[in-house]
């Protein structure tokens, strides 16, 4: 479980050092962007932390259980993403700007899963 372990720590701090860096070059020009992407970006994180700790406990539990168990933490992870993007939303009614970014801020940890997946870098042990 240890290099399952080491990707959701990689995958989680690498997101969340990109949801700050994208919220802070946005905050000069548009505070709405901003708070949405810091706001979807964390929520983004939390929905995969949430199912990266699913997994590796999913792993050691009989084949009979895992469907009832897994259903119940993708309905947080989905609840969670919808309360973020609502939020998102409501920032900036008039225009869609906030959900645009809130949308693109709950990508950054899939981008990132992406990357780390095609370059390698958590099996890299210093």
């Amino acid at each position: 479980m240890e290099p399952v372990r080491r990707f959701r720590i990689m995958a989680v701090r690498l997101s969340i050092a990109i949801t700050l860096a994208a919220g802070a070059i946005a905050f000069p020009f548009d505070r709405v962007v901003a708070h949405a992407i810091l706001l979807c970006g964390l929520g983004g994180i939390l929905g995969f932390w949430i199912m990266a700790l699913r997994i590796e406990k999913l792993a050691s539990v009989s084949g009979d259980k895992v469907h009832s168990l897994s259903f119940k933490w993708a309905f947080l992870r989905y609840v969670i993403y919808a309360a973020v993007l609502g939020r998102a939303f409501t920032l900036d009614r008039e225009s869609i700007k906030g959900i645009l970014a809130g949308v693109g801020g709950l990508l950054i940890i899939q981008a990132v899963v992406v990357f780390l997946g095609l370059t390698g870098l958590d099996r890299r042990v210093t």
